[in-house]
């Protein structure tokens, strides 16, 4: 909370009255600065009325601990700070997640979590890092409208999922993984384990589309419009692998009448 010692306020804490009190305090009361003062009080009264109502808009953001909805409709699914709002899978060995200076970290084997909400047809922006602590190739992915994990011998449940996985030439980062459709597979983008990666996934209907780093990936329809809605999922693919979320953000998109 910044200080201004000029008027003796606390920003966000301002009233009308203290900035008029204050503003008399540093400009006096000589008569020849009376229309000056005027004038400079209606400006602070004006002031005083944004500041009041922009932290009353903060408030509103911060009641949901979960996560907050910006005026632009962008829902942050990973609040930067705990799991709520996720539900954990574990699958094989001993997965863990943490949150640690705002990065959301998973390592140590095969699991996921799932955002607790569903989605049908949204927008979806993450930052991601993948490695792996062995050397060898990172892996994960973002998987999307996935049905409930009825079938537990499987290691993931039915849904789409957004590639992350550089070295996979069969299916590199951006593909809609082993969807096997035109326009699934996206072109080999220049990225590399260890460093960090944009994916904006877009999904409306049957219309499925990846943007990797700001560039057009998998760009399909797909025929039989298998998964319709569900949940978020974020996939940790191996033992030795590990994957970083730094954002996850999520906004709907309203349907056509």
């Amino acid at each position: 909370m910044k200080v201004h010692r000029s008027l003796g306020i606390l920003e966000g804490k301002a009233s009308p009255r203290l900035l008029s009190f204050s503003l008399s305090k540093t400009l006096g009361t000589h008569p020849g600065r009376c229309d000056d003062h005027r004038a400079l009080k209606s400006i602070f009264v004006s002031i005083a009325a944004a500041v009041l109502l922009v932290g009353c808009a903060s408030r509103v953001l911060v009641e949901n601990p979960n996560f907050h909805v910006a005026t632009d409709g962008w829902i942050q699914l990973f609040n930067g700070r705990n799991l709520n709002g996720w539900r954990e899978n574990k699958f094989k060995h001993k997965p863990e997640w943490k949150v640690i200076d705002g990065v959301l970290i998973g390592h140590g084997g095969q699991g996921y979590l799932s955002s607790l909400e569903e989605f049908d047809d949204f927008e979806l922006y993450a930052e991601a890092r993948i490695s792996d602590t062995a050397g060898g190739r990172g892996n994960s992915g973002v998987y999307f409208r996935c049905a409930p994990h009825v079938d537990k011998k499987q290691e993931f449940p039915p849904g789409y999922e957004a590639q992350l996985d550089h070295g996979d030439s069969n299916n590199p980062t951006g593909s809609i993984y082993a969807l096997k459709i035109e326009g699934a597979r996206a072109p080999k983008p220049a990225t590399k384990d260890g460093e960090w990666v944009t994916m904006r996934i877009r999904a409306v209907g049957n219309h499925l589309q990846t943007w990797v780093n700001g560039k057009p990936a998998a760009d399909c329809h797909d025929p039989e419009n298998r998964h319709k809605k569900g949940s978020i999922l974020l996939q940790m693919h191996h033992l030795t692998g590990k994957v970083e979320f730094r954002e996850v953000r999520i906004r709907k998109i309203a349907k056509k009448n």
